[in-house]
């Protein structure tokens, strides 16, 4: 694969988001054969180490460029290789921008109902009232990242997403409920389109224009298509 271009000595890693490469570290699919520098200045190559790929110094004996690479500067730390390779991911990544089915289906809150719609998800802050703390979405987030197998395991990048929004009466705190949702555009959809479906399905059923139960159905299906499968 032809050599990569880089700006200010780093490697193109997702969309417009330039990073440095990390010594040692496995590297995504997209970067199989290509090279990048570390923050040292270290120049790396993505190359295959018996079942994985990892960043190695470009020119050792996994890569395909004979250039040596720079010293890294005195003050520069090593970041140490993993000592354990990754989990195999339990959850497909196929179904972005959406989660795997078989991992989150969707579940409901048994307080909120049709009848009780009145004292739960339409009276003024139920949704903060119900909300897990943010120390059990942070945790989560992290073990499901993994479980997703996402080349980019930074929290930040991700939404600990409810299917069926606490606005629309999903369970708070049911790991079939929670997933780690990109927080970028995936397949032209983003976390915030999702969002903006959640308000105007919330409105709806609060103004008895549509069924509590075809709303969680639609938007556990597929968020996408739920105003219209919801009849709006």
């Amino acid at each position: 694969m032809a050599e990569s271009a880089s700006v200010a000595s780093c490697y193109r890693q997702v969309g417009d988001h330039w990073e440095c490469v990390t010594p040692g570290a496995f590297c995504p699919a997209a970067a199989h054969g290509l090279y990048g520098y570390s923050e040292s200045g270290g120049r790396y190559q993505c190359v295959q180490d018996g079942s994985y790929w990892r960043w190695k110094p470009a020119g050792s004996s996994s890569g395909q460029s004979s250039q040596p690479s720079p010293k890294p500067t005195p003050k520069a730390t090593p970041t140490p290789k993993p000592t354990t390779k990754p989990a195999r991911a339990k959850c497909s990544r196929a179904y972005l921008p959406l989660p795997d089915p078989r991992c989150q289906p969707g579940t409901r809150n048994p307080a909120v109902t049709q009848a009780t719609i009145g004292t739960t998800i339409c009276r003024a802050g139920f949704a903060a009232k119900v909300r897990p703390v943010a120390s059990y979405l942070s945790a989560l987030r992290v073990r499901q990242i993994a479980e997703y197998g996402y080349p980019d395991r930074r929290p930040a990048r991700y939404e600990e997403d409810h299917v069926i929004p606490l606005l629309l009466g999903g369970s708070p705190k049911s790991v079939k409920n929670l997933w780690p949702e990109p927080v970028w555009k995936v397949r032209g959809r983003s976390a915030a389109d999702k969002n903006a479906v959640e308000r105007r399905l919330w409105r709806a059923v609060c103004a008895g224009d549509v069924p509590l139960a075809r709303a969680q159905k639609a938007i556990a299906k597929d968020w996408r298509t739920a105003v219209r499968q919801a009849g709006l």
